[in-house]
């Protein structure tokens, strides 16, 4: 049985989630910045998604990313431990790489590959909650 300090928090990360979501999206007239934002975003959001999961599941998330990224490997598998290193290491070109240009149709499956995943570790701790 999960503590109301920690389904409060479980309700934070799942706010931060969807809330990063929805502005990680792309437009057809996306400029390059829209498009670097927007892999950031989706990063943030899995990130999030991944710490109310843990919550849920009674681990307490890590703040280190490479620490979450590992502890998420463990219990979800090797596939979704690279998807989130793949996510993370696009989010630091996006957000420091002056000379990296993003890929629009690499961009859109990542940004579309982020929000399954990211709303499927919602839907799954928002059980934890009821």
């Amino acid at each position: 049985m999960l503590s109301q300090e920690t389904k409060q928090r479980i309700r934070q990360h799942l706010r931060l989630a969807r809330g990063l979501l929805e502005v990680a999206a792309l437009a057809e007239a996306s400029s390059e910045f829209d498009e670097r934002n927007a892999l950031s975003r989706a990063y943030y959001a899995v990130f999030h998604a991944s710490c109310a999961w843990l919550l849920s599941a009674g681990i307490e998330p890590d703040r280190s990313h490479g620490r979450l990224h590992d502890e998420m490997q463990m219990r979800l598998g090797k596939s979704f431990g690279r998807f989130l290193r793949d996510m993370y290491e696009l989010r630091r070109y996006a957000d420091y790489a002056p000379g990296w240009l993003p890929i629009r149709h690499i961009s859109v499956y990542k940004l579309r590959t982020a929000r399954t995943n990211t709303l499927w570790l919602c839907i799954e701790a928002e059980k934890s909650l009821k």
